[in-house]
């Protein structure tokens, strides 16, 4: 069953893949090109104790955890930015990334509520079209590509880990 779920996604992310292929190519436009815009967005990247897309969750604490793993690994660059789980790229950047802390905030605006313990992160646009993409919707959110322990009854992830798989 979740095997199917699995080939289902990677079908459907084959297909919007094939539609903005040429997000693919290793040419980045210049910003010159369109009026100058930061092209920042914060995005969650994990929300304890909710379920995700696929029916796993984790604890605060798993979260933590696999936040710093992730934070490890991208400084000794074995996490590069990718695409779609499907090739690295230098299109955007990650600037930044954090745990909400201490208490539930509410974002101006949105009236977004991102409760503690959430993982966050702030990825910098370098490429127009990209950003274009964001800013349409076309693009939602960003996935975590870890390897972690998936408890099947319950649906619960652990030992979330960035590190190099050796096979």
């Amino acid at each position: 069953m979740k095997e199917n779920k699995i080939k289902e996604f990677f079908k459907s992310l084959r297909g919007l893949l094939d539609q903005h292929s040429s997000l693919l190519e290793e040419d980045i436009q210049e910003s010159s090109d369109i009026e100058e815009e930061e092209r920042i967005s914060i995005e969650v990247v994990y929300e304890p104790d909710v379920k995700d897309q696929h029916g796993n969750w984790m604890s605060a604490e798993e979260i933590r955890k696999g936040y710093e793993s992730f934070c490890s690994n991208l400084e000794a660059g074995v996490v590069e930015p990718n695409l779609f789980h499907y090739q690295n790229t230098d299109l955007f950047e990650i600037q930044k990334t954090w745990i909400n802390e201490e208490m539930d905030v509410t974002v101006h605006g949105s009236e977004e509520v991102v409760k503690a313990g959430t993982w966050l992160v702030k990825i910098h646009y370098k490429d127009d079209r990209l950003w274009e993409l964001k800013k349409s919707g076309d693009i939602i959110g960003v996935s975590m590509f870890g390897y972690g322990l998936i408890n099947e009854d319950t649906g619960e992830i652990t030992e979330l880990t960035f590190e190099e798989r050796k096979e």
